[in-house]
Parts: C-alpha cells; structure tokens; sequence
C-alpha cells in the first residue's frame, strides 16, 4: 500500500538516503519472484525504474454516475430502489468524484455514531456526509475558485 513511500521519483530527492531507499527497494524487486502488488494516490510521483517493473498499471477512476447510485442504494437505503428520491438521485450526479471508499467512510462513520444495529443516518444525511467526503477530494478543491471575483 502506498507505493510512493518507497518508489518516489529519485530525481525529486532531496537526501542521499532517498535515493538509497529507492535503490534496494528496486533491487527487491527485480529479485522477487512472486507477485508483487502496490497502490498510490500519487502515480506521478513515482520513480520512472520502478514503473517499468510494474507489468500492468491499472488506474480507478472515481465511480460512474449509476454506480454512484447503487452504491448509494445498497450502502444508505438498505438496499431499497424505491427509496431513491428524485432530489437524492440529483445530489449524486454532481459527486462526480466518489469512489467506493468514500462510501466506505461513510458507512464507518454511520456505525460509529450509530446505535449496533441500527445505522445512524438516514438517506439524506448519509448523502450530506459523501458530500463531505467529496468536497475534500483534492480535484473538487482544484475545480473550485477562491478569492474575488471582479465585475
């Protein structure tokens, strides 16, 4: 998990030990003869070495519009299609950057907060909360303006 901690780019070093690190964690690599799996949120960051060993790249992109909303079904609603409301279905097309793990968090936090058995958000909130997550997303930060605007 978390691939940059070991793999990042040597040109971006700053220390001599850095680049030491990538160095063996290379050399593991190419000694390793199993299957060998990492992840990263930062694949530009990644030293261009270690993704030649790499024999597939596979990038997740943030979840489909019908996804989304039977994620939202299945994790929120119990299940239950028709408790989909017509203003809930149109909060979620705007979330256009929500992945499964978002939804995850959600779920974990509705548990927490919530009594064993019974989750403590309804549909609406537990949609408040992806918003939440969504809005902390370092892509909807970007698309987002800060400052004045000048007429």
């Amino acid at each position: 998990d978390e691939a940059d901690s070991f793999l990042r780019s040597r040109q971006r070093a700053e220390r001599s030990y850095e680049v030491t690190e990538v160095n063996q964690m290379l050399a593991g690599m190419e000694r390793f003869a199993g299957i060998f799996i990492a992840t990263t949120n930062l694949f530009d960051q990644l030293d261009e070495a270690a993704l030649r060993r790499f024999s597939f790249k596979i990038h997740f992109r943030p979840l489909a519009p019908a996804q989304r909303e039977r994620m939202f079904i299945a994790e929120a609603l119990g299940g239950e299609p028709a408790a989909l409301s017509a203003a809930q279905r149109q909060r979620l097309v705007l979330l256009d950057q929500l992945a499964p793990g978002d939804f995850a968090a959600v779920r974990r936090q509705a548990l927490i907060l919530g009594e064993p058995d019974s989750p403590a958000w309804t549909g609406d909130e537990f949609l408040d909360q992806l918003e939440a997550e969504h809005r902390l997303k370092p892509e909807v930060r970007q698309q987002r303006g800060m400052g004045f605007v000048r007429h």
